[in-house]
């Protein structure tokens, strides 16, 4: 076989890609810090599209406040949404989240 000889094709078969549930991808933290490089971590992971839910309660009020206030314009500016799951308990999230329908089903579970 020469170096411009034809050679057989080798069928490739598609890359399938698996749909995966808004509601599976979501990623849990009880948060110890308000620290901004672990705040911009976590706004990442919203403006990749990954909701995020947080229990809070381990912070002080100050801190609980920068969190909350930083998360916030990171959903606001993605016209997204918080839930309050419960005290303590907050779920940011940016608007594609609802696409598919499974969070829906998924906060109805756990919203108090």
């Amino acid at each position: 076989m020469g170096l411009f000889s034809r050679s057989k094709k080798v069928e490739e078969t598609p890359f399938e890609e698996k749909n995966v549930l808004k509601a599976d991808q979501i990623f849990y933290d009880s948060v110890e810090s308000s620290e901004d490089s672990y705040l911009t971590f976590l706004a990442d992971k919203i403006k990749n599209g990954q909701p995020i839910i947080l229990n809070l309660e381990t912070l002080d009020i100050d801190q609980a406040n920068k969190t909350i206030a930083f998360l916030s314009g990171i959903v606001y500016a993605l016209s997204g949404d918080i839930v309050n799951i419960k005290e303590h308990v907050f779920m940011f999230a940016g608007k594609d989240v609802y696409d598919d329908g499974s969070m829906e089903d998924f906060l109805k579970g756990i919203v108090e």
